[in-house]
């Protein structure tokens, strides 16, 4: 509301080409005046000045999504420290934003599983997001450090922590860790570990994502949820 009466303000100000700089305190007040009642007799300013920020602040944010894209390519697309499913020449790459507690990335995993499976010109490059708690942060830790130091582990050890109902708990993380032969206790989570999840972090912040799951395409963010159909659909008009 207050940007909206910022904006209607300032709009009547320019279109009786007045500087507020040039005005006294009586005739500022006299403005202010005449805004109020103006924007009482006419409450559809403030609709009209909303929808023009709201359209002036998407396409702002839709700007600096797309120069991410542009700059961050190759570590989105192309960064040999992320791990990834599907075929590694694919035509095709999409990078996904995933947490080990988030209900939605559970429901997803198994479309993009399914996606890879059914078309060899795809491939899915997984970046861990941890941001529902401290359970999500030591999941993707661990999940990083399987990935650094046994890589081949890496997308079993991935695919039963996604698989779990609910939440994790410390001690299911372990469990999971140790159920695809993973010896928890001389796992190091150092450095680098923590370096990669928190440039997981950045990015996300960089391309305004701010929950998960969220599907990046070379052009394109999909922030939440998206349906196998859906997915078809882009995929094969970039393919084209």
């Amino acid at each position: 509301m207050k940007k909206a009466l910022f904006l209607a303000g300032s709009m009547l100000l320019a279109s009786s080409s007045l500087s507020a700089a040039t005005l006294d305190d009586q005739q500022q007040q006299q403005v202010k005046d005449l805004v109020r009642e103006t924007l009482i007799k006419n409450p559809e300013i403030l609709i009209e000045a909303m929808t023009e920020y709201r359209k002036r602040e998407a396409m702002a944010q839709q700007h600096a999504e797309s120069k991410t894209l542009e700059d961050r390519n190759a570590l989105l697309f192309n960064d040999p420290d992320s791990p990834f499913i599907g075929n590694p020449d694919a035509k095709l790459t999409i990078t996904l934003f995933s947490d080990y507690n988030c209900g939605y990335c559970k429901r997803q995993d198994p479309v993009l599983q399914q996606l890879v499976k059914e078309n060899p010109d795809v491939k899915v490059v997984i970046k861990e997001l941890p941001i529902l708690g401290p359970e999500s942060l030591e999941a993707a830790n661990y999940a990083m450090a399987v990935f650094q130091q046994d890589k081949k582990k890496y997308i079993a050890v991935n695919n039963r922590l996604i698989s779990k109902p609910g939440r994790h708990s410390s001690s299911s993380i372990k469990a999971a860790l140790k159920a695809e032969g993973v010896d928890v206790d001389n796992l190091k989570i150092d450095d680098k570990v923590q370096k990669k999840i928190q440039e997981n972090i950045q990015l996300a912040q960089e391309l305004g994502i701010r929950g998960t799951p969220a599907l990046v395409f070379s052009d394109q963010v999909l922030k939440g949820y998206t349906q196998m159909p859906a997915l078809k659909e882009m995929i094969a008009k970039r393919l084209k």
